[in-house]
């Protein structure tokens, strides 16, 4: 009975880190992740134009899209916020108790235009729990689309925002991702090969 308790509690959990990441990732919209620049793989296409944003248009954005997912039956309720990091946080139901959590991540920009999220904090409750370990449970038991890929051991996301094909061959490359100086803009191509 306690492992069936433990097995739910991160299935819980696993839902609740991957559910926001995929909305954002979808929102910003694009291989394995590899930090030297030279072995990254790179979409050719023409760049079309370049659209800048604030925090402020991102977490209207991010708001509008999470409150269409969200039904009123749910034992969890979550928010992502856009502040001088990326945090997901909100709470689950467990037994009759709410039990709150966050997340903190730190975005920086490939250079390919790709998006990664580095592990600052996972908090349950007033519990700091281990990056590494949370992220290899997501990894292992959620299936992620393509385009998303957890690094556990370097305790990254990778969100490869050039494989979302946004319509008829267009796709988004990540310029700047600046959340403390509120510089985000980012490139829309369309492919050529």
């Amino acid at each position: 009975m306690k492992n069936q308790w433990k097995s739910a509690f991160f299935i819980l959990l696993a839902i609740m880190i991957i559910v926001p990441i995929i909305v954002v990732s979808l929102i910003f919209a694009d291989g394995d992740y590899n930090n030297d620049s030279e072995n990254m793989e790179t979409v050719q296409g023409e760049q079309i134009f370049t659209i800048n944003s604030s925090k402020e248009q991102l977490n209207f954005l991010i708001k509008e899209q999470l409150s269409k997912l969200k039904t009123g039956t749910s034992k969890f309720d979550y928010d992502v916020k856009l502040s001088d990091k990326v945090t997901v946080s909100g709470f689950f139901t467990f037994f009759s108790d709410q039990v709150e959590f966050s997340m903190d991540f730190e975005p920086q920009v490939l250079d390919n235009g790709n998006l990664i999220l580095k592990e600052e904090a996972i908090r349950l409750g007033a519990l700091s729990l281990p990056g590494d370990k949370i992220l290899e449970f997501i990894k292992g038991s959620t299936d992620l689309p393509p385009w998303v890929e957890i690094d556990d051991n370097k305790e990254t996301i990778l969100v490869k925002l050039t494989e979302i094909e946004l319509k008829e061959r267009l796709y988004l490359k990540a310029k700047s991702f600046d959340l403390e100086n509120d510089d985000i803009q980012f490139e829309m191509y369309y492919k050529t090969n």
